[in-house]
């Protein structure tokens, strides 16, 4: 089975696939491959878009602030993450050396939003949206029925349900080159640590952090 197999789309342009599942670590190693890092960013793009409509017509009755907890819950990296191991993308990915035996959590993340950005130059807003909605609904249906609370506020609400407790999340450490920066945070209830967290920004750290609490 291949890549395009799993994910039920086939290119008509095989540089583009090529070129979105080119990570950059790959693309210094060979000269003249471009990286995915462009088509991620146009991937980004068109995910929001199309997370945004859908949570827009689907739930009338969310507020700005609800759908935009939901729509950031449906396309951050650990939602992403999952989406790229059910289509098996370790397996696909064009990775340098030092990658290649166990490329990171963001690297999987970020090869998900290259794909649809591949996939919507390829074929359109329509093939897109027809990859994007089956993997992403599930996520804000998650959110939705969770009451649309993110992992710090489930957290909060939990520790605090018998009282005043003492939330920390302390940054302990950044890994990683500038352009693909890795945070660690992690979290602490009166002095005692409950998890620990990775992510491309510290907001992000500190939510996994949460997640990994409760």
């Amino acid at each position: 089975m291949n890549i395009e197999q799993e994910i039920n789309y086939y290119f008509q342009d095989k540089d583009l696939l090529k070129m979105a599942l080119s990570h950059t670590s790959y693309a210094h190693e060979n000269e003249g491959q471009a990286s995915n890092e462009r088509i991620e960013y146009l991937g980004d793009a068109v995910l929001e878009l199309i997370s945004s409509e859908y949570i827009y017509k689907t739930y009338p009755e969310l507020s700005e602030g609800e759908m935009t907890k939901t729509r950031a819950y449906a396309v951050c990296e650990n939602s992403l993450l999952k989406v790229a191991n059910k289509y098996h993308f370790e397996n696909y990915l064009l990775l340098g050396k030092c990658e290649m035996n166990n490329p990171k959590p963001s690297i999987l993340a970020d090869a998900v939003e290259a794909i649809i950005g591949a996939i919507f130059l390829d074929g359109g807003f329509d093939k897109a949206r027809d990859f994007i909605l089956p993997n992403i609904i599930p996520f804000i249906k998650e959110c939705v029925i969770g009451g649309n609370k993110d992992y710090k506020t489930q957290l909060q609400e939990k520790l605090q349900a018998h009282g005043d407790v003492k939330i920390e999340y302390r940054l302990v450490d950044e890994k990683g080159a500038d352009h693909e920066k890795v945070f660690v945070v992690e979290v602490y209830c009166n002095g005692k640590k409950l998890g620990i967290g990775e992510g491309k920004s510290k907001k992000e750290a500190e939510m996994e952090a949460a997640k990994k609490a409760l």
